[in-house]
């Protein structure tokens, strides 16, 4: 598998997590919790990076766990 396809399945996997992450709080549940409004959230396709950081902090779900596709490790 080539790098271009392995990035794809990771971003086919970060659209499906945010899915399952807006399923388990809710819509207008995390909208309020990250201060924004509900259609905001409705409209991700993938959760951005700065609010998967946020999601991470309320404890349910890592960073690298809603966006598999975002390399989140430092660089030096």
């Amino acid at each position: 598998m080539d790098n271009v396809t392995k990035l794809q399945t990771k971003y086919q996997l970060a659209m499906e997590r945010k899915n399952e992450i807006v399923a388990r709080y809710g819509g207008r549940n995390l909208s309020r919790m990250l201060n924004i409004s509900h259609p905001a959230v409705s409209k991700w396709k993938v959760v951005p990076p700065y609010r998967a950081f946020q999601i991470a902090k309320l404890g349910d779900f890592e960073v690298e766990y809603i966006r598999p596709d975002l390399n989140t490790s430092p660089t030096i």
